[in-house]
């Protein structure tokens, strides 16, 4: 009898037991739980409360990279909490775009803190013309419109002195039978009027160019008079302030 009375005693003292760690283990899982919880709201709060804007020049010439083939966009975290850099969308016309680069610029992390940029740079082939990106970071979202435009040489062939292979990027002119001139005239992508054009000759002992500045006309065209010295090479560069091109000139005799 009192054997069995000891053997329920410890059968009661484990059931006990169990009962405890079983309870206990439900309130840990609990927490842990409730903790998660708490955490994805304020997570999720932050993410409705913040505001990003797009800070890219528009007429820069500086959102598209016409000689690497990309595009680069900045945004601005400007209040309402931390965003995860990674999770940034780019859109580009309207086109989701893949293989983004994405960089807090001054702080190297992948936490987008407010008030910090993000710079994300994408490849893209654009057209000359109006092109619109948008930038989604978990519903925060900001959208730019930015003008890709080219101004370029156009080749200074059939001008007394010029080699037959003379082409916009480069080109042979004969110093004694060009009479110590040529004219480069430049134009640009869906006539860019009014804009002001600087030129400059890097070799100005082999020649110089006059006017150094100008304006392009209603087809978004001007020229400028390379004045030949000596035989040699310079580079003639135009620059337009949103895009430059430049032609190798050759002097000989």
């Amino acid at each position: 009898m009192v054997r069995a009375s000891v053997v329920q005693l410890l059968l009661f003292t484990a059931a006990i037991s169990a009962a405890t760690l079983f309870a206990g283990s439900i309130a840990t899982e609990a927490g842990l739980y409730a903790q998660s919880v708490e955490d994805e709201g304020a997570r999720d709060v932050a993410t409705i409360d913040s505001e990003i804007s797009l800070i890219n020049h528009p007429e820069a010439g500086t959102t598209y990279n016409e000689t690497a083939d990309n595009v680069t966009i900045y945004a601005k975290n400007v209040g309402g909490g931390s965003l995860e850099a990674d999770a940034a969308d780019l859109l580009i016309d309207g086109e989701y775009v893949r293989s983004v680069e994405t960089n807090v610029l001054e702080r190297g992390d992948s936490l987008w803190r407010e008030g910090a940029v993000l710079e994300l740079t994408a490849p893209a082939s654009l057209d000359p013309g109006i092109h619109r990106a948008v930038v989604d970071a978990d519903g925060a979202r900001d959208r730019l419109e930015f003008e890709h435009r080219i101004a370029y040489w156009t080749s200074p062939d059939g001008q007394n002195g010029t080699a037959d292979d003379c082409t916009a990027e480069n080109c042979t002119v004969s110093l004694s039978e060009s009479g110590g001139e040529l004219t480069l005239e430049m134009a640009t992508e869906l006539d860019q009027p009014n804009e002001s054009v600087a030129y400059a000759s890097s070799n100005e002992t082999v020649a110089t160019v006059d006017p150094e500045n100008g304006t392009t006309d209603a087809a978004g065209t001007d020229s400028t008079t390379l004045y030949l010295h000596e035989t040699g090479e310079t580079t003639v560069t135009l620059d337009v302030g949103w895009d430059t091109d430049e032609i190798l000139i050759r002097v000989e005799e």
